[in-house]
């Protein structure tokens, strides 16, 4: 099945399974903030869940670009739509470093989380999606480049690019070095998995578990945006920390 009213239910499907992904793994990451007993998300396996999630999300945000880029033939009105989707992330992302560095008072906030990323890679999509098969052997380097320890530490001004001071932490911290290269993996994956706008493998679309999912995927930044104050009320009511 291709899209529907715009929208393509299987994407929308794999949105709705890395939001309840990530949920999930925040709702540990929150016990362990509030300090309620549980499994630690900072190690094995947590830890490797809660980054196949990130990896998800970035991946899935590559190729729904892919698809956006491919439904506006002209290339200005390609910058014009991307510029301004990814300045709303990037806007949102920027009102979550403000909202957390308060509420956690300078210690771990968010400087460049997952919305500033996809934010910023979406600006630079339709640039990504014209450079070939070397967007693939850009995003190798990256990640070579991550995985090899070649970065070197740096100011907190460049936590953006993957620099930053040696002691720095961050509750989200996805940037630009290794993560774009997910994102760029995502819009050329969008080619193989979307060939003429209709997906390689289409499953049953109109299935209730489906709907479900797609129904959240569609709806992924608004649980984004919420679900942090939603998880930290319900465990703390819960747990008798409020009544």
């Amino acid at each position: 099945m291709g899209s529907h009213h715009g929208r393509y239910p299987e994407l929308d499907a794999c949105r709705g399974i890395a939001i309840l992904m990530m949920v999930l793994f925040h709702f540990f990451v929150d016990l362990a903030f509030l300090g309620v007993e549980g499994p630690d998300p900072f190690t094995f396996p947590l830890r490797l869940f809660g980054l196949i999630t990130a990896i998800s999300f970035v991946g899935i945000a590559g190729v729904s670009a892919h698809l956006k880029i491919e439904k506006i033939p002209d290339i200005s009105r390609q910058v014009s739509a991307f510029l301004r989707r990814g300045g709303e992330l990037i806007l949102i992302g920027a009102g979550i470093t403000i909202i957390t560095w308060f509420v956690m008072d300078g210690e771990g906030f968010v400087v460049f989380g997952i919305l500033h990323l996809i934010g910023a890679a979406l600006i630079l999509a339709p640039l990504l999606y014209r450079s070939g098969y070397y967007g693939v052997l850009f995003a190798t380097v990256l990640i070579i480049i991550s995985l090899t320890g070649l970065l070197p530490s740096g100011p907190l001004w460049l936590a953006w690019s993957g620099i930053c001071p040696d002691d720095f932490y961050s509750v989200d911290y996805t940037p630009l070095i290794p993560w774009l290269s997910v994102f760029i993996l995502g819009l050329y994956s969008g080619r193989l998995i979307f060939p003429s706008g209709r997906a390689v493998y289409v499953f049953d679309t109109h299935a209730k578990h489906v709907l479900f999912l797609a129904f959240i995927g569609r709806h992924s930044l608004f649980i984004y945006l919420v679900h942090q104050p939603v998880l930290f009320i319900l465990i703390m009511a819960f747990t008798g920390m409020i009544k």
